[in-house]
C-alpha cells in the first residue's frame, strides 16, 4: 500500500500513537498500550497492538528490532501533501463571485489532487445553490480514492441533489476500475467516448464551464500508467499517489454562459441515450 493522506482521519487513538512515538522514539507494543493509558486512552492491549498494526500496514510507522516508529518516508510525503493544499487559487465563493460579475476566471494549480479538490468544492458550493444537473467530460477517469471521509460525504451530498454524468476518452482497464467506484457513488458513466473532450477537461456545473488544460508531459504519464493497470490488485499505490501529487502546473479557464453549458450538458447526456 502507498501514501494515504487520509489513512489516520479521525482516528484519537492513531493520533495518539503518533504523539507518543514523536515525543518517545521507537518503542515496543507494551510501552505503547502503557502509555495510551496514561493518555487517557482506555483500550486493551490486543486493541492496541490491532491499532498499531493498521497503522504499519499503511505505512505510517514502520517495525524494527521489536520497536515501533514513525515512518519517515510517510512524514516526507505529508509534509509535501500539506505545502501543496495549501497553494489553493481561492476561496471557491470569491470564483463564484467573480464568474457571477461576468468576469472569466483564470488560475494555475500545481498537483491532480489539488485540481480534483477544488472541482469538488467548486461543485459542492454550486449543488447548495442549484440542482442542475453536472457533467465531466474527462481525458481519462478520475479517481476518487483520495478522498477522505468528509470529502467522499460531500461528495455523496453532490449527487443526491444533481444528476452526476461523467464521459471518459479513455477505455483502459484503469477506466473501467474508476468507472465502478463512481458508479458504486451514484454517477452515471460512460468511457471510451472519442469526441468526449478534446485537448482539455470540460466540465459544466450550472451556467459555469470549467476548461482544464493539462500538461501535455504530466498528461501523458498519467495515461501511461494507467494503461499498464492490468486489474485493481496490480495497481502501484505508491506510483498512483507518486503521480497525483507530483507538481506539474494545470491551466483552469472558468467562464458563466448559460448557452454554451446548456449545449455542452446536452451533448454530454446524449451519450447515455
Amino acid at each position: 500500500m502507498g501514501f494515504d493522506p487520509f489513512a489516520i482521519g479521525d482516528n484519537n487513538t492513531k493520533m495518539t500513537i503518533l504523539s507518543i512515538l514523536d515525543r518517545l522514539g521507537p518503542i515496543s507494543a507494551k510501552k505503547m498500550h502503557s502509555e495510551l493509558r496514561k493518555e487517557g486512552i482506555s483500550i486493551s492491549y490486543q486493541a492496541a497492538h490491532k491499532a498499531l498494526n493498521k497503522m504499519l500496514d499503511k505505512g505510517i510507522i514502520i517495525y524494527e528490532d521489536r520497536n515501533f516508529s514513525v515512518n519517515p518516508k510517510w512524514v516526507s510525503n505529508m509534509r509535501m501533501f500539506i505545502s501543496q493544499l495549501e497553494k489553493e487559487p481561492g476561496s471557491v465563493k470569491e470564483v463564484f463571485s467573480r464568474l457571477d460579475s461576468g468576469k472569466t476566471v483564470s488560475f494555475t494549480v500545481l498537483s491532480d489532487i489539488e485540481m480534483g479538490y477544488f472541482v469538488l468544492d467548486f461543485a459542492y458550493h454550486f449543488s447548495r445553490r442549484y440542482n442542475s444537473a453536472v457533467s465531466l467530460n474527462l481525458l481519462f477517469m478520475w479517481t476518487i480514492l483520495p478522498l477522505n471521509d468528509k470529502q467522499y460525504k460531500m461528495f455523496k451530498d453532490i449527487l443526491k441533489r444533481c444528476s452526476m454524468y461523467v464521459t471518459s476518452k479513455e477505455d483502459s482497464t484503469y477506466d473501467s476500475i474508476m468507472k465502478r467506484h463512481w458508479e458504486k457513488a451514484g454517477a452515471k458513466v460512460a468511457i471510451g467516448v472519442p469526441d468526449c473532450a478534446s485537448n482539455c477537461d470540460v466540465i459544466v456545473i450550472g451556467d459555469y464551464i470549467i476548461n482544464i488544460f493539462w500538461d501535455p508531459g504530466h498528461l501523458k504519464r498519467n495515461i501511461e500508467f494507467n494503461r499498464t493497470i492490468i486489474d485493481e490488485k496490480s495497481l502501484d499505490y505508491d506510483g498512483f499517489y507518486k503521480i497525483l501529487s507530483a507538481p506539474t502546473r494545470m491551466e483552469f479557464i472558468i467562464v458563466k454562459n448559460n448557452a454554451v453549458a446548456e449545449s455542452i450538458r446536452n451533448k454530454t447526456l446524449s451519450y447515455f441515450k
